[in-house]
């Protein structure tokens, strides 16, 4: 008996809006925090409810998206922080109906993202009972889906 296991974990990087966003929200809190500190100690108000939501938001993109594959069945889960599990897709080869290289773009289909957000990251498109996935694939994995799909 042959069984075919692979994991693996990709990490979520940032979009520029993302950090951007990051950036001036951490600016605006030590300006207010300066702000309130040397001329009104009611800036001191904004500084808390800005440093509040800044942590929690921060802390919300800290993600990173695991692969298992195991036997034909595949298994997208979502790891915050790494501490929360939340799985995302679960689903066999035989559900799979097309795979191609690249961001395939089809309308009429839901469209789910799980991949890095890395520029130029490699990305495996998956048609499977009426969505679009993507997926940053490994190398075994992506010998593994050579044996069943043309891509």
């Amino acid at each position: 008996m042959r069984d075919v296991v692979f994991e693996w974990c990709v990490p979520y990087v940032l979009s520029r809006k993302q950090q951007l966003l990051k950036a001036v929200i951490t600016s605006a809190v030590i300006v207010f925090f300066i702000d309130a500190f040397f001329f009104a100690a009611i800036m001191l108000i904004p500084t808390i409810i800005l440093a509040v939501v800044g942590f929690f938001l921060f802390r919300s993109w800290k993600i990173e998206y695991e692969y298992e594959y195991v036997n034909g069945d595949l298994t997208v889960s979502k790891i915050i922080r790494k501490e929360k599990r939340k799985e995302l897709f679960r689903g066999t080869r035989t559900e799979i109906e097309e795979m191609e290289r690249g961001r395939r773009i089809q309308t009429g289909r839901t469209v789910r993202d799980y991949t890095s957000n890395r520029m130029n990251a490699p990305v495996i498109s998956l048609l499977t009972r009426g969505e679009l996935l993507y997926v940053e694939p490994n190398a075994q994995f992506e010998e593994e889906m050579k044996r069943y799909y043309q891509f």
